[in-house]
């Protein structure tokens, strides 16, 4: 493995453009697992004062989720629309963004895959993101600890560093999500912003890895 290039991946798990971008990011962790690290950060799509009933939003989320669907062929569930219209449900990132985050320290090796989980069940099933008893509930399929994830999930320290990441995030421009970025060394690049499609991603990359694995040669 080149150990020394690390594709870091940006998603929101509210974020419908990243529930349709999944499968393709999945693509490409496989496609390239022997030539790249990988990590899987969340980004903070709405949080503190922007963390609002799904109902202030709903005329724009209504439109985007036709555009995904059309885009990337990906389905949003009967469950997910309900929610959706009833208009209660509270838009926070800062849950779901921490349960990646708990599982990013316990599992690491799990982090895509649960971030995968983790949009399934809101954006199909309509399940709340905003509750430990969900994440309990994804991680039944994962080698992860209950215990030990609600003692992480819960901790001030999970919740410092994820705000940190939201920082990071705005720093390195890659706030429109999905996002990927490139770390070569000490330096991190941002390589992509918002929905791309599985071939014009694997182009990139592949041309990238072997420019750098020739300048190191």
């Amino acid at each position: 493995m080149s150990s020394n290039i690390t594709l870091v991946y940006v998603y929101d798990p509210l974020c419908g453009w990243c529930y349709g971008f999944h499968p393709v990011i999945e693509k490409i962790a496989v496609r390239f697992e022997n030539q790249l690290n990988m990590r899987v950060i969340p980004g903070g799509l709405a949080i503190d004062n922007n963390a609002q009933p799904i109902s202030d939003g709903y005329d724009y989320i209504r439109d985007s989720l036709k555009m995904v669907e059309d885009k990337t062929g990906a389905e949003f569930g009967k469950p997910f629309i309900q929610l959706a219209e009833d208009g209660t449900y509270i838009y926070d990132s800062l849950p779901g963004c921490k349960a990646q985050n708990a599982v990013n320290r316990l599992a690491p090796e799990q982090s895509l895959k649960f971030a995968g989980a983790m949009q399934k069940a809101f954006f199909s099933n309509g399940e709340n993101l905003n509750k430990l008893e969900t994440f309990l509930s994804i991680l039944e399929n994962f080698p992860v600890d209950p215990a030990e994830f609600e003692a992480v999930f819960t901790s001030d320290e999970i919740e410092k560093i994820t705000r940190d990441q939201f920082e990071w995030v705005h720093q390195n421009n890659a706030s429109a999500f999905p996002a990927l970025l490139l770390e070569i060394g000490n330096d991190t690049g941002l390589m992509s912003k918002g929905y791309r499609p599985y071939d014009t991603l694997e182009s990139h990359l592949h041309h990238l890895i072997r420019n750098i694995e020739r300048m190191t040669e």
